[in-house]
């Protein structure tokens, strides 16, 4: 049973669209390969033994992308600016509590994986907040591609028994509603629908909140969906690609099987070669006894049948690795990022957000856009704290003001600052004092004691 129709049996009266077969073959594949169970994970054996499937090496391309474009995205922490002080101090309070910023790279990650994810915040005894992944929402309203009304599944243990949650939270022209529906969990499938009561103290199956917006908002990855035309969600960074991560995979498992198939091999006469017999089968193999040490007296007339060749093959290192980085350059176009932004060798790598900035190039094109939904994303989670905040008295209520910034604060590599900075002062560019403001991180009088030091110095 799939999550649409899980939902369905949560709320029979709620207008669930039917999206369970894009749920299946798309969200559901996408969460496969990025956990690193693709279907072409398996390959038959080859050899005159080999029997069976065997797994391939690979190389996690789509867990890569996600977690690049997650911290090319949220690569440091966004600067939340609230008009009203004691809002601010709510905010970073929630916030800190609930580990929003240690937790927002992998939620990006996921949410990139999947085609998006929710953030829900909701109040039980504290404001908490909520990672919904994709295959765990469903957008049931919404207005100019803006979602106001959706379906949560949340899966949790308690006295060592599994149970599924469900709620739906919405608008009903006098403010926000949330409905709730618990059920015993076994093997994945929903088992009798339980009281909600009887699990969360105070918690009740229907609650009415005097607010105008919702208290979730879902980021969506810049791009349009391709697959379908009627969802509300996004999709996956690498639907698309999948037969790029899959030849990733196969160029990756023969890299990996190059050091086996490569390993030493000797060329011996077959005087060398002794026969035994399996008592128990009757098999009868051959081989050549490495372990030796003795003399054998050997039936030969020529010295040159008794040499032993080495017959080792050269490693293809070089071509595997070009191979790769072809195809991650190939991964790049279609994900919108620049040539080389994913590199498989030790002098290319994922670059900077400075590096990146400096370049105008598809990358940052694409992160910008990116970067502008993560910052609604933020903004509407931050919007929802106040008035939850505002809900349980513990700020007055007023006028909601949010302004939400990304900062490139990414470690540039500090031996370009230096060369910068020395062929600036050479060609007349920049002072002194403000170049060993910028290499020693410091401020001017410190600058200033430094430069003296060094003059001291120079005279000795």
């Amino acid at each position: 049973m799939g999550i649409i129709s899980e939902a369905q049996r949560a709320f029979p009266q709620a207008k669930i669209p039917h999206e369970e077969e894009y749920y299946r073959t798309v969200i559901a594949a996408c969460a496969e390969i990025y956990k690193g169970e693709p279907p072409w994970t398996y390959v038959k054996r080859s050899g005159l033994y080999g029997k069976g499937e065997r797994r391939m090496s690979m190389l996690g391309g789509a867990k890569v992308l996600c977690d690049s474009l997650a911290a090319l995205t949220f690569s440091s922490q966004a600067d939340i600016y609230c008009a009203d002080h004691r809002q601010q101090e709510l905010v970073e309070r929630v916030l800190q509590d609930n580990g929003f910023w240690e937790n927002m790279p992998s939620f990006f990650s996921r949410a990139y994986a999947l085609g998006g994810g929710a953030l829900k915040v909701f109040i039980d005894g504290d404001i908490g907040i909520d990672y919904i992944s994709a295959d765990s929402f469903i957008p049931v309203g919404g207005f100019c591609g803006s979602i106001k009304e959706g379906i949560f599944r949340s899966r949790f243990y308690k006295g060592g028994e599994a149970f599924t949650l469900f709620e739906r939270q919405g608008a009903d022209g006098s403010g926000i509603f949330t409905d709730r529906a618990l059920f015993s969990s076994r093997d994945g499938y929903l088992g009798e629908q339980i009281p909600v009561e009887t699990m969360f103290d105070g918690l009740s199956e229907h609650s009415e909140y005097d607010i105008c917006e919702p208290l979730f908002g879902y980021f969506r990855p810049a791009g349009a969906n391709n697959l379908s035309d009627e969802t509300m969600l996004g999709l996956s960074c690498f639907a698309n690609c999948t037969d790029t991560l899959k030849a990733l995979d196969i160029a990756f498992d023969s890299f990996s099987r190059e050091f086996v198939l490569g390993r030493k091999r000797i060329i011996v006469p077959s005087s060398c070669i002794r026969t035994v017999v399996d008592p128990d089968t009757g098999r009868i193999s051959r081989y050549f006894d490495t372990d030796d040490e003795v003399y054998q007296a050997l039936k030969c007339d020529e010295e040159k049948d008794l040499k032993i060749s080495d017959n080792t093959c050269e490693l293809r290192v070089s071509e595997h690795v070009d191979a790769i980085n072809a195809l991650l350059d190939i991964l790049c176009f279609q994900t919108g990022l620049s040539s080389g932004t994913l590199s498989f060798s030790t002098s290319g790598g994922l670059k900077t957000a400075a590096e990146v900035k400096s370049m105008e190039t598809r990358t940052e094109i694409t992160m910008q856009q990116n970067r502008c939904l993560a910052a609604e994303l933020i903004e509407s989670t931050v919007k929802s704290i106040i008035r939850c905040g505002m809900l349980c008295g513990e700020i007055p209520k007023g006028d909601i003001s949010v302004r939400v910034a990304f900062s490139d604060r990414q470690t540039v590599d500090k031996g370009e600052i230096i060369d910068q900075n020395v062929r600036l002062v050479s060609a007349g560019l920049k002072s002194r004092l403000s170049a060993v403001m910028a290499v020693l991180d410091c401020s001017e009088e410190d600058a200033l004691a430094e430069i003296e030091r060094i003059k001291k110095e120079e005279k000795v």
